[in-house]
Formats: structure tokens, C-alpha cells, sequence
């Protein structure tokens, strides 16, 4: 009956790569024999073998792009290297979206008493996503021709929603208990979330104009974003907040999340579960602002410029090319609103784990990650979870194979690969490899680079990489036996 429930579990995670997506998450971590950063992605991990560690700071950056260095750069012949923009463009049509992410890691630690542990940790996050609307993408590649090649005086080149930006700090304490005579493990992360910066894109558009001579282009265009920050702008945009101001975590912009985990150990499998970042997201509600064009929308006019007037005895008159950019762009003359508070959202995250410890040494992992982004939950103080706002709600996953070997007392190598489906097509191959020295009992130096798109870096379109140094403490910080 056991063989079949284990059977019955790799299988249903295999299946979660039908429907993948590109994770923002590293998932090599997750099946590491030693390092504290598991307990990140499972809050009822923790690095038994050692009964105190220190986490000093580290970074951590994530980044997905819908193209590639080869999508934009080709080889024509032996020596010929050409810019393919046709080729960039159609990449760009299949998925239009850039996604890059920082996490800096600045202080944490954690202790152990008999088979109870308890975490803290703080660190600064940001999460950067850039639309490019396919009507864009269309107007470059296309020009102002319609589907029949004839010439068309308008084009609608802008429309939805471009740039989705927060950064935040995180506390998180928390803590977990070993059920020893069951082989149980579960643990809990309590975290206060504070808002330092949100900006997103609620209703953007853009029309150009051509004359009949083709001589003179107007664009026509409305943008609308809502911002908000620890830090306040007059009108001019100079800041006038204080240090002080900025630095109080607690006056304003703040949410809570929370973790669960649990694990159970049975004999040399080890099944685990963790839903991450449970939360009602962050209440904005400090310096928040509509920021849209002073007069309801702007135009802006392209006439073309003489060149010769911007050249003088062979070189540039820098005075004639700032005036020519002033002139140019004199219609965007943005007004800033006081506004309401709203709530937005930050990914929640589920992991369903299985993983096969075999010769003391040796490791084989399973993950299934999945990913939920909602984005804006609601306006004003009063919480919503439907406003019948614009904003798209994601769910991507993936599923990782790994394999980890603590093939010295100083030297744990874990590799694995990645299956995913991105909406478009399957991806096969998005392989990982980490590296964890632990060149001395205490120091514990640790460098991973996950979720490679392509074994080839000029056709990659993603990638996690992850370094920071850990300080263990306790017995067998260097010990070969499996800490996970």
C-alpha cells in the first residue's frame, strides 16, 4: 500500500509540468542537505545537524524575458553579425512581458532546543514586471499598414496596463516542532511586510497621427499611474521627507503574511508541504498619488529637425539638440493627485515536495512549485477580493527534478532541471546547479544558479541565481549525514 501512495504522489507531481510557467522562486534550494535558505521555501525545514546559524547578507536575483540574445543577434556567414529585429518582434508577440526580481537578504538566524526551532530573518524584495502591448510591437514591425498594405493616417499604438513595480521589507519570525515518534515535522512564519515603493499602470494609451504628406507625426497620449512611497515630492519633485520619515517602518505601508510547512519522513523518503505568503498583501496607504497628464491628455509633435543646424564647424551644438528634446517633449507635463489608500497583493507560493535519501550521501528530489499573482486586490481602505478592476490574475508552476551529493565533508554539488509550460510551448530543458562550501565547521559559503532556460546562455530567457555566506554553529557543520 505504501509503494502505491509513493508511486501515486511522483506522479501527480510529474503532471504538474503540463501546465508550467516560468518560476520567480530557486528551486535548487529546496532539496539542499544544508543550507538555512531551505527553510525560505519550507518553514518546517531547518538544518538539523547544526544547533545555531548565522545568516549574513546575500543576494538573490531572478529574471524572464520573452526573447533571447539569439532572438536579436544572428551570425550571417563566418564574420557577419546582424541585428534580426523581424525576429525579435515575433518573439515578443508570443509573450510580452519582462519579469525581474531582487531579494537582498540583510540579517537572520536561527537556533534549535532539543526538536523545537526558532527563525528570524529580515530582508528587502523587488518585484519588476514591464508590459510591451503587442499594438506597439505591431506599429514597429508594421508601420502605418493595415492588414490590406494600405497606408493608414492613425495607429493605435498603446493600450492596457505597462509597468507593475513594488519593492517591500520583510521581518519574519517563526519557529517549528519534530514530532519524533511520528517522523512529523511542522512549522509556521509570522511576517510584517513594509511598503517602500508600488507603482503600476492603470489605464495607459497612445494614438499616432500622420499628415497627409507624411511630413508631421502627432501622438496623442494618456497615461495613468498610481504610486505610492515612504517618500513624499513637491510639485518641482524635490523630496521633502525626512530620514526620519522614511524610516519608520510602522507609519504606513504595512501588511502581514504568513507560512506553513510540514514534512514527514518515512524511512528514506521525505514528503513535504508549504504555502507561502499567505497574505491580504500590503495596505498602501503613505504619499499615494495619481499621476496623469496636467491637461486630461498630451500631444506630442514630431515635425523632424535640420541636422545640419544641430552640427556647427563639425561638431555637436549640444544647446540646439537640448532645446530640439525640450520642445519635443513640452507636453508631458504630468500632475500629481492625493489619492486613496489600496491594497496590493504579493505572489503567494505552494510547494508539494518528495524527495529519496539513499547511501547517507545521496539525494533525489521532486518539487512542484506553483506561483499566484493577483495583483490589485482593492481601492480604499475597506478590503475587496472583487473590485471588477482590469488587472490580470496569473497562476504559473512548474515541476523540478533534482540530485544533490555531499561528496566531501567541505562540499555538497545539487543539480536538476525544470519542466514548464509557459502558455505557448514546452520547455524541457531549464537546468540548475549549485555549489555549497563548508570549507570550515563554521563558514559556509554557497553559490546556485537556477532555472537556466536553455543550455545554450544566448537562447536563455530566464535565470535564478543566488550567493551569501552562512555562519553554522553546533555539531557537524561539516558532517557527511543528510541535515535536511
Amino acid at each position: 500500500m505504501k509503494k502505491r501512495f509513493i508511486i501515486a504522489a511522483l506522479m501527480l507531481l510529474i503532471g504538474g509540468a503540463a501546465t508550467a510557467q516560468h518560476s520567480e522562486t530557486n528551486n535548487l534550494f529546496y532539496h539542499t542537505f544544508r543550507t538555512p535558505q531551505s527553510g525560505d521555501l519550507n518553514a518546517a525545514f531547518f538544518p538539523n545537524k547544526n544547533t545555531v546559524y548565522l545568516r549574513l547578507p546575500s543576494v538573490g536575483l531572478q529574471f524572464g524575458s520573452p526573447v533571447s540574445l539569439s532572438d536579436i543577434v544572428r551570425n550571417q556567414g563566418d564574420t557577419l553579425t546582424v541585428i534580426d529585429i523581424n525576429k525579435a518582434f515575433e518573439a515578443l508577440r508570443g509573450d510580452n512581458r519582462i519579469h525581474f526580481d531582487a531579494d537582498i537578504n540583510l540579517f537572520g538566524f536561527g537556533f534549535k532546543a532539543h526538536n523545537t526551532f526558532f527563525t528570524f530573518n529580515s530582508r528587502l524584495v523587488t518585484i519588476f514586471n514591464l508590459g510591451i502591448p503587442v499594438s506597439v510591437i505591431d506599429a514597429l514591425s508594421k508601420g502605418n499598414v493595415d492588414a490590406a498594405g494600405n497606408a493608414v493616417s492613425e495607429v493605435n499604438i498603446l493600450n492596457g496596463d505597462l509597468l507593475n513595480t513594488t519593492m517591500y521589507g520583510e521581518l519574519a519570525i517563526g519557529g517549528g516542532h519534530y514530532f519524533e515518534p511520528i517522523g512529523l515535522t511542522v512549522g509556521a512564519r509570522a511576517k510584517y511586510l513594509w511598503g517602500i515603493l508600488n507603482i503600476q499602470s492603470d489605464n495607459t494609451r497612445a494614438v499616432i497621427n500622420t499628415s497627409d504628406n507624411f511630413e508631421n507625426i502627432n501622438v496623442d497620449l494618456y497615461y495613468q499611474f498610481q504610486a505610492s512611497s515612504i517618500a513624499r515630492f513637491d510639485t518641482t519633485g524635490k523630496m521633502t521627507s525626512s530620514v526620519g520619515e522614511m524610516l519608520d517602518i510602522f507609519g504606513g505601508n504595512g501588511g502581514f503574511a504568513f507560512d506553513l510547512g510540514a514534512r514527514y519522513d518515512m524511512g528514506p523518503f521525505t514528503f513535504s508541504f508549504a504555502i507561502n505568503d499567505l497574505s491580504a498583501g500590503i495596505h498602501w496607504n503613505k504619499n499615494v498619488n495619481d499621476i496623469t497628464p496636467r491637461d486630461g491628455h498630451m500631444t506630442l509633435t514630431f515635425s523632424g529637425e535640420d541636422a545640419s543646424a544641430m552640427l556647427h564647424g563639425g561638431k555637436l551644438n549640444t544647446d540646439s539638440l537640448v532645446a530640439y528634446y525640450k520642445s519635443l517633449f513640452a507636453g508631458i507635463r504630468p500632475s500629481t493627485n492625493a489619492t486613496e489608500g489600496y491594497w496590493y497583493s504579493i505572489p503567494t507560493k505552494i510547494n508539494l515536495g518528495a524527495s529519496y535519501n539513499f547511501a547517507k550521501m545521496f539525494r533525489a528530489g521532486l518539487l512542484f512549485h506553483g506561483q499566484f499573482d493577483r495583483g490589485l486586490l482593492s481601492k480604499g481602505n475597506v478590503f475587496k477580493h472583487d473590485l471588477g478592476n482590469n488587472i490580470t490574475n496569473t497562476f504559473r508552476f512548474n515541476t523540478t527534478l533534482s540530485f544533490g551529493a555531499n561528496l566531501f565533508n567541505w562540499l555538497e554539488v545539487t543539480a536538476g532541471n525544470s519542466f514548464v509550460y509557459d502558455g505557448s510551448h514546452f520547455d524541457a530543458i531549464n537546468p540548475g546547479v549549485g555549489l555549497v562550501f563548508t570549507p570550515a565547521t563554521v563558514l559556509q559559503i554557497y553559490l546556485i544558479g537556477d532555472y537556466v532556460s536553455s543550455l545554450y546562455l544566448v537562447k536563455a530567457e530566464s535565470f535564478s541565481l543566488k550567493f551569501g555566506i552562512n555562519l553554522l554553529f553546533g555539531n557537524g557543520g561539516g558532517n557527511r549525514i543528510l541535515q535536511n
